[in-house]
């Protein structure tokens, strides 16, 4: 027995998915690179100019190659990641914020790579943050250099699997060859990919130049592609949640084709992060209660074709000051747990993802420890049916002196209460954020994480120096 949402019935499923093969071979996708358009006709697309139409056929082959299971390798192997998981999400942090909102003074301004090294450090602590995301922008760095520093900070500060965004082709050739002086070359990184990438398509079904060179190159090297597809009910997608749901699974699917034309091995995490818009601001409404049954729908849709999945954030994006309102986000990140993704991106974010806090860090981990209690699996046996303990207690008696209630209790019913703190420190104040921000200072004092061998360092600090070169 475990928890899971549907959304979606079975037919609904397959019909959206031959809507979507329709999209492809009837409207097509733009792609603004003439060598991704000159690659797909190679392999059976029809390409007009910027306008490529996928042949039903051409998807269908292409399914046949997805990788049902995805790797994703960690600097220490005990962080190693394997998909589809556990019954419950591998959990990471937002990203990829230009703004942070300083601990000391709760004040929001530009974030920088000392910010970054810091959440890092943090991530690296907590269990609930099974990799990392990124979460801020080194703002001190040139904007070209932006993505591949994040990566290189990243990797030096915690022991995890790193997701990082990549946007160009040279960015991603960089952060391979920087990932490869890690792992012992690039041989060695196809075998343990100590990163993935998000790099996403531009809803309506439409894939820049850059990203999607950037997609093709990643592809080759085997690093896992993550295409986060945004598609917003109402201004980029239909105000249909079917016609959402729609685009959204098209874009996935054509990145599927791109990264299988590139490389048939390349390994892809089905992932979106599509919500209504607010018609009145034009701004993405994560607090609408069509979210998270999009996400449920995306959900589905990836297990349909058994491809891992991205697709469902817990996005509590507040910061609780009394028990109600932390009960609330528990509740929230319940409900996107049990969408069944492989992954989640939310902790730490706040204002949409335009902001992070490393407050917010502890108390998501918290919040997710404490949600995860609902994602517990539970069996149905002979034992746990207990036909012959019902019968031995009869009609009208009670169970707190059988031996099967000692036995089973602690793990079958939940005891804890919400003062009894999973990550927050108890002694760090009276409020959930005073406690969290005393845990935050206490990790940055006290938390090491075993530093990379010397020789690798020079190694990967000389791919930094070259990058700075050209692309600095």
């Amino acid at each position: 027995m475990k928890s899971i949402l549907s959304f979606l019935s079975m037919e609904e499923i397959e019909r959206i998915h031959e809507a979507s093969l329709a999209v492809l071979e009837k409207t097509g996708i733009i792609v603004h690179s003439e060598n991704v358009c000159k690659l797909l006709a190679q392999n059976g697309a029809s390409v007009d100019g910027n306008r490529v139409k996928i042949p039903r056929a051409m998807v269908e082959e292409t399914m046949t190659k997805i990788n049902h299971e995805v790797f994703l390798a960690a600097r220490d192997p005990a962080h190693d990641l394997r998909l589809p998981g556990p019954g419950r999400p591998f959990n990471t942090t937002s990203g990829y914020s230009p703004f942070v909102r300083d601990l000391e003074y709760g004040l929001t301004r530009p974030s920088t790579s000392h910010d970054l090294k810091q959440f890092a450090l943090v991530g690296d602590y907590l269990e609930a943050v099974a990799f990392f995301w990124p979460i801020v922008m080194p703002g001190d760095e040139p904007a070209a250099l932006e993505e591949l520093c994040a990566l290189d900070i990243s990797f030096k500060n915690l022991c995890k699997h790193v997701q990082c965004s990549c946007s160009s082709p040279e960015t991603a050739e960089w952060q391979i060859r920087l990932a490869a002086a890690l792992a012992g070359g690039e041989e060695k990184l196809r075998e343990r990919p100590l990163f993935s990438a998000v790099t996403s398509p531009v809803s309506p079904l439409t894939f820049e130049k850059n990203t999607v060179e950037a997609m093709v190159t990643l592809a080759k090297a085997g690093i896992p592609v993550v295409p986060m597809t945004m598609a917003m009910a109402g201004t980029t997608a239909p105000a249909t949640l079917a016609g959402t749901l729609l685009v959204a699974n098209a874009e996935e699917l054509a990145t599927l084709v791109i990264v299988k034309c590139a490389n048939p091995d390349a390994p892809m995490i089905y992932s979106a992060d599509i919500a209504p818009s607010d018609l009145k601001t034009g701004v993405v409404n994560y607090y609408g209660p069509e979210y998270p049954l999009l996400a449920t729908g995306c959900a589905q849709l990836a297990r349909y074709y058994g491809i891992p999945s991205m697709v469902s954030h817990g996005s509590s994006e507040d910061i609780p000051y009394d028990q109600p309102s932390f009960e609330r986000n528990i509740l929230k990140v319940v409900m996107s747990f049990m969408t069944g993704t492989d992954l989640s991106s939310w902790l730490g974010s706040l204002e949409s993802a335009l902001n992070a806090s490393l407050i917010n860090l502890i108390m998501d981990a918290e919040i997710c420890e404490q949600a995860f209690a609902y994602l517990r699996q539970f069996e149905v046996s002979d034992d746990t049916l207990a036909l012959d303990i019902i019968d031995a207690v009869g009609p009208g008696g009670h169970y707190l002196s059988q031996k099967h209630t000692v036995t089973h209790f602690r793990k079958e019913l939940w005891t804890k209460k919400l003062k009894d703190t999973l990550v927050l420190d108890r002694a760090g104040g009276s409020s959930f954020a005073e406690k969290a921000k005393h845990k935050v200072k206490e990790i940055l004092s006290n938390h090491t994480v075993p530093p990379i061998d010397a020789d690798i360092q020079k190694e990967m600090d000389d791919v930094m120096q070259k990058a700075r070169r050209e692309l600095g």
